[in-house]
């Protein structure tokens, strides 16, 4: 779809990343762009100086201009924000920056959504296909913005993580891959219900057709439901079941049924020390790869080389005998239940942080299964106090430092330290990521100890 977006008046709302690559890319195409946001300058002072010249900054102030043609949302914005009811009630078209990179680019797309594993499954979709020689960029709600990608050179590919923030306002979006890895409630303090957070997630599919492809989690009973009404040729992928046709585990192995593909793809003991513990999106990685016949030499050297991401179940370090993992980016339950369920060795875990409206009943039973130990930290801590009401034995900690050192002293030899906080980070951290680099930080410094 083509846009005619010259002289056209864009108010681009949220300066962030996103924001910033939204502005820019409006405004290489002749529109006349504002950007606001409802921060002071000196908050937003560095992306500011990423602006092209021309385009106007507004702070403290997320109204768009009344005068608008077309307004563009950042995934942090609601669409649902007050500040925007005056623009809906007068017709003006309000989009999401995935919504504008849809009608304007031209690369088959393979978007992949779920709550949890959608930063690793994009990344590792991204090296198989690189390492099997096709044109490919990844991005969306992982590292590059998707209108980033749609302004650099023509790829074949692009591979987009996107989240339900960033589908709220996405229309025309149309992966010709659509993969859902599993859907567990999150950001209910964004979204009225589960049911609305899930309806989001299926719109991924919305738009497919029957020459496209819909891979969904067998064993995750949310997502093995859906499609119903999709067109595309539904895959499944599972842990638990042999599968007629998919790509599934057994005995150890990673087997596929996909295409003309009929065998064993790869052993489990075989994956990089990056995949070890995320075998669930190793599963839709394959299935992508497998239909776009990518040779099975090129998916076994990724499986067997990839490293894995920053703050996803990343190992630190051992120190007597005991692993240390940063699992910084499990900010909900239900990745904080995989995570937890991942091990099979006692673990010693730090959780905790700012609260997302979030059901942590879900944890208890598998906190007793799998916890040696548990250290909270952060605002929730009274929220998992109720919960375990004595059931379970705990301790609390007012800084992460002092909830490590805590860790190792109860740590064992064959033991493992997890931090999966299950919440947010903003109460005590700038973001997850900052909280990945402290614990890691504090992590070597046990070393010298």
């Amino acid at each position: 779809m083509n846009m005619d977006l010259k002289n056209k008046i864009v108010s681009v709302i949220g300066l962030g990343k996103t924001g910033v690559a939204t502005a820019n890319f409006l405004a290489r195409r002749g529109s006349r762009v504002s950007i606001m946001d409802n921060k002071p300058y000196d908050q937003l002072s560095e992306l500011t100086e990423k602006l092209l010249p021309g385009i106007k900054a507004i702070y403290q102030n997320s109204e768009p201009l009344p005068d608008s043609d077309l307004i563009v949302i950042s995934p942090s914005v609601d669409i649902e924000s007050d500040f925007l009811k005056s623009s809906r009630q007068k017709g003006i078209e309000i989009i999401s920056e995935i919504e504008l990179a849809s009608r304007v680019n031209s690369a088959s797309l393979i978007g992949i959504t779920g709550t949890n594993g959608k930063s690793t499954c994009t990344s590792l979709i991204d090296e198989i296909l690189i390492e099997g020689g096709k044109n490919t960029q990844a991005g969306g709600n992982l590292g590059t913005p998707f209108i980033s990608l749609v302004d650099q050179e023509p790829a074949e590919y692009r591979v987009l993580e996107i989240s339900s923030f960033q589908m709220e306002a996405t229309y025309s979006f149309h992966p010709k891959i659509a993969a859902i890895l599993n859907i567990t409630p999150d950001h209910l303090d964004r979204h009225e219900s589960f049911v609305q957070y899930v309806g989001l997630k299926e719109k991924i599919y919305a738009n497919q057709t029957k020459n496209d492809f819909l891979i969904l989690n067998y064993d995750d009973s949310n997502t093995r439901s859906m499609g119903g009404n999709c067109p595309a040729n539904q895959i499944f992928f599972s842990l638990e079941s042999e599968l007629e046709s998919g790509v599934y585990v057994s005995k150890g192995k990673i087997f596929a049924r996909i295409n003309e593909f009929d065998g064993e793809v790869f052993a489990l003991n075989s994956l990089s020390r990056g995949l070890a513990w995320q075998i669930e999106n190793v599963l839709p990685a394959v299935a992508v790869a497998l239909l776009l016949k990518i040779s099975l030499e090129s998916i076994k050297k990724v499986l067997g080389n990839f490293v894995g991401l920053e703050h996803r179940l990343e190992w630190v370090c051992s120190q007597d005998g005991v692993d240390f993992i940063n699992d910084s980016k499990g900010t909900n339950v239900g990745s904080a239940y995989k995570s937890l369920n991942t091990f099979d060795r006692p673990i010693i875990l730090i959780a905790g942080g700012k609260d997302k409206n979030a059901d942590f009943s879900s944890l208890k039973k598998i906190m007793k299964k799998k916890v040696k130990h548990l250290i909270l930290i952060g605002e929730t801590r009274p929220k998992f106090r109720s919960l375990l009401n004595g059931s379970f034995g705990y301790e609390e900690s007012d800084s992460l430092k002092d909830a490590v050192h805590k860790a190792k002293e109860k740590a064992d030899k064959g033991d493992v330290v997890l931090l999966s906080p299950a919440c947010a980070s903003f109460d005590m951290f700038t973001d997850y990521i900052d909280r990945g680099n402290q614990f890691k930080s504090i992590v070597k410094n046990l070393e010298g100890n």
